[in-house]
């Protein structure tokens, strides 16, 4: 086992669950990668990525030759790379984001460049030689049962505005009075989201890297709602009001769609606002929602900075279009019932009526 030099090597932001006490060196062992487990890695090649986030979410230039400490992960980004944890020990493999989740990169976006290339040094080791894994360190699981209100935010796609969307909610209701809380329950990790919510206005801001999981693609479900109702038992410690989550990519997507059609899920959720790239991802999101019973209050994201689009996509959904302007002025607080003025024929707030805990 050689030494972990903390001064020599640049730790991702993939691995800030781990404290550094508990990565004494690396070794490279014979078994097979696992989600979670940290490895060494020298640079190879710079392609994509020529930064990384460090554990605090500062962005640092990488090169050839540079020792990086990130994790192994799957990757599921249509804008950027398929990638999974190697099935077999490799010798060489892929930086797969920003974040430091690495493996093998199997299809990409026609527009994006090749991966940064990277070395198998070793994986983390304890004082005892064992491989270090973020699981060890997640949050521990427990229920959520708190009073405040949930509010969903899903969309079309990746890059349909979800996090925008997210901390406008959330700038909307703490410019208003209300203690609120965000998080991020699914995709690959990355700090800038958690800081853009903190930055809004999120008294408290967690996400799946919090619970243990580098990335959330290809859990299975059980896995995923241990995720969530942890994450929302911690937020409610903070007696939020509210509490704003985003699940990642787009309602097509496995584990979205498995989230969403989960009764257990469902039953904590309040309000839904829905971001989309245009009035005919809109119209279609709102049909699929609609078909599941969720409580839809607005669509927004990219599709609001056409104000075309706009008129298209509520003539479409018979729902508000909400740009960024318009959620701050008060309609986001008329849509969950905090104030009069919501249009006649736009849904009324109803409340929640909690269904059976089944799946």
């Amino acid at each position: 086992m050689q030494t972990l030099d903390f001064r020599h090597f640049k730790y991702s932001f993939a691995t800030h669950a781990a404290p550094f006490d508990a990565m004494a060196g690396f070794a490279p062992l014979a078994h097979s990668p696992h989600i979670g487990d940290l490895v060494v890695a020298e640079v190879l090649s710079i392609g994509k990525h020529s930064t990384i986030e460090d554990r605090t979410g500062i962005s640092r230039h990488i090169f050839p030759g540079d020792r990086i400490v990130g994790t192994f992960g799957n990757r599921y980004a249509t804008d950027q790379y398929e990638g999974y944890v190697p099935q077999h020990m490799p010798e060489e493999f892929d930086l797969l984001s920003v974040g430091g989740v690495c493996g093998h990169v199997v299809s990409q976006h026609a527009t994006m460049a090749q991966p940064t290339r990277l070395r198998f040094m070793g994986y983390v080791t304890d004082l005892q030689g064992q491989p270090v894994n973020l699981k060890s360190f997640g949050l521990p699981c427990r229920s959520a049962n708190g009073t405040c209100e949930v509010i969903l935010v899903v969309g079309s796609s990746m890059n349909s505005g979800k996090t925008t969307t997210v901390g406008t909610l959330v700038r909307a209701l703490s410019q208003s009075g209300f203690r609120t809380c965000a998080a991020k329950v699914t995709g690959t990790a990355a700090g800038k989201d958690a800081r853009y919510f903190a930055s809004c206005g999120a008294v408290r801001v967690l996400d799946f890297t919090d619970a243990g999981y580098p990335s959330t693609y290809m859990l299975e479900l059980h896995e995923l709602l241990n995720i969530f109702t942890t994450l929302l038992a911690y937020l409610q410690d903070e007696n939020p009001d509210y509490i704003v989550i985003e699940v990642a990519d787009g309602i097509f997507q496995r584990e979205t769609r498995m989230l969403l059609e989960s009764v257990r899920f469902r039953a904590h959720i309040n309000h839904v606002f829905f971001s989309a790239n245009d009035s005919l991802s809109a119209e279609c999101g709102v049909r699929h929602l609609n078909a599941m019973r969720l409580p839809l209050r607005a669509t927004g994201g990219v599709v609001t900075q056409s104000p075309l689009a706009v008129r298209e996509a509520e003539e479409a959904t018979d729902l508000p279009c909400l740009s960024i302007e318009r959620a701050l002025s008060g309609e986001v607080l008329a849509l969950l019932g905090l104030n009069p003025g919501t249009p006649a024929h736009y849904p009324a707030f109803q409340p929640k009526v909690l269904q059976p805990a089944l799946t």
